[in-house]
């Protein structure tokens, strides 16, 4: 018997529960939940995907809009709350009518509405935002500087904080406005299989309705709004193309890479980074992936014909594993009575590598316009936890650089701790290691993820 089929806002309310609950990153929730039903319609997975990523991106915004609505919004919990954020983001964002919403939202709560009550209430608030809605929104965007970031923006109070400290009130706020919108895809084209222009006709013709970018001063690079799922479709399950963003693709670019070199990806993640790594060799020399989750690495395994890592003249060698527990020396021995794994780990990091790409566990902070959740999950501790986890494997890696090699640090986050900071830190206790490249790309100034890189030359 097949399975019923929920409501897209049933489905949606599920997702947010758990990534809520959970802490979970949006699009791995949002992507098994949506695996579990097949048959859902595609426009129903259309508005599952929107309402999740909407309500994410504008949360503290409904929230206000919610309390002032409510006459004790502190009852206002949970999944009733939830049915309210979608219902005030359909009123405010996509200009649906009070009452198609309402309609929707009374079927939603009359599944748990057992004491009775639930289904008025909301009816009331819903009411209330439709009909106020717009001045409330103005009020908050007129009030201080900090209120309105977190009010009308919504952007955490604590990080709110921050960026007006650092940034000023008005580049503040054309950050947060900037990542409340729906963000651009970039794609990295392998140019040594494909050129631009005809990877560009083949996605406008694979993904129609999709607009199409090539930026004059990225070569590799082609930025695309709408056209559905770019991870379907020949051109990128052929390798041609790969979804990287922008800050990402200069990061490896900035390793000046030439063939025949040895290569360390020491946060390899999936591999996106490490297909690109391979390009910029023309596919001679050797790579060594490492990276501490077994899951990713298993991707980039996976993804090796795909993105045509299995040649002659190139090996990648990849492996799951924690450089930090190796210790940082290039000639270190392999830990006695370590597994046959640990010991190719061991034996594949010997020996001094000529570039080193370390794309650093972080905060994620750049990021909040494609991943909104962090807006809810990150808290100002993580700065720091993350930060100090940062410096440590950065002394570890540029211990495995020849010297005169390069290593290119990066994070997609624009705080400073975890960015600048550490180049300085680093360089302030080796004076002979010098910075020669620093660059950081704004959603506010370039329309991108927020990514930070800085190229350091070994003594």
């Amino acid at each position: 018997m097949a399975k019923p089929l929920p409501s897209a806002r049933q489905l949606a309310i599920t997702v947010l529960r758990e990534i809520e609950r959970r802490r979970g990153f949006s699009n791995r929730v949002l992507s098994r939940h949506l695996e579990r039903f097949p048959d859902l319609d595609p426009r129903d997975r259309g508005l599952v995907t929107h309402l999740v990523y909407g309500v994410l991106r504008h949360r503290a915004r409904l929230d206000a809009l919610v309390d002032r609505a409510a006459k004790r919004p502190a009852g206002v919990r949970g999944e009733v709350r939830e049915w309210l954020r979608i219902g005030a983001f359909e009123l405010r964002e996509l200009d649906r009518p009070l009452h198609v919403v309402a309609s929707q939202v009374q079927l939603g709560l009359k599944r748990i509405d057992r004491a009775g009550g639930l289904v008025g209430l909301a009816t009331a608030i819903l009411h209330q935002i439709d009909e106020h809605g717009a001045g409330w929104d103005d009020e908050a965007a007129s009030g201080k500087p900090l209120d309105a970031l977190e009010r009308r923006w919504s952007v955490p109070r604590w990080l709110a904080g921050r960026w007006l400290a650092t940034l000023g009130p008005g580049r503040a706020l054309q950050r947060a406005q900037a990542l409340l919108g729906v963000p651009q895809m970039d794609l990295r084209v392998d140019l040594s299989r494909i050129t631009r222009e005809h990877a560009e006709q083949r996605l406008v013709a694979e993904h129609p309705g999709c607009v199409v970018l090539a930026p004059d001063d990225q070569p590799q690079c082609l930025r695309v709004t709408g056209g559905g799922d770019l991870f379907y479709g020949p051109l990128h399950d052929d390798g041609l193309v790969s979804i990287q963003a922008l800050g990402s693709q200069q990061a490896v670019l900035a390793l000046e890479l030439v063939p025949g070199e040895r290569v360390l990806d020491a946060c390899a993640g999936m591999g996106v980074k490490t297909a690109q790594i391979a390009e910029s060799l023309r596919r001679q020399g050797v790579i060594v992936a490492v990276d501490s989750n077994a899951e990713r690495i298993g991707e980039l395994i996976a993804s090796r014909s795909r993105v045509a890592l299995d040649t002659p003249s190139l090996k990648v060698r990849a492996h799951v594993g924690d450089l930090l527990a190796l210790g940082s020396e290039a000639s270190a021995p392999a830990p006695a009575g370590g597994s046959e794994v640990a010991d190719e780990l061991v034996a594949d990091l010997r020996g001094p590598f000529d570039a080193a790409l370390l794309d650093a566990p972080c905060t994620g902070l750049g990021n909040l316009g494609r991943h909104p959740e962090l807006r809810w999950t990150c808290r100002f501790a993580d700065i720091g936890d993350r930060a100090a986890l940062q410096q440590r494997l950065l002394a570890a890696v540029i211990q495995r650089v020849r010297p005169g090699g390069r290593v290119v640090y990066a994070v997609c986050s624009l705080e400073p701790e975890e960015g600048p900071h550490q180049v300085r830190r680093l360089v302030e206790s080796h004076p002979s290691i010098s910075v020669d490249y620093e660059a950081t790309w704004t959603p506010e100034e370039h329309g991108a993820d927020g990514f930070y890189a800085a190229r350091l030359r070994m003594a």
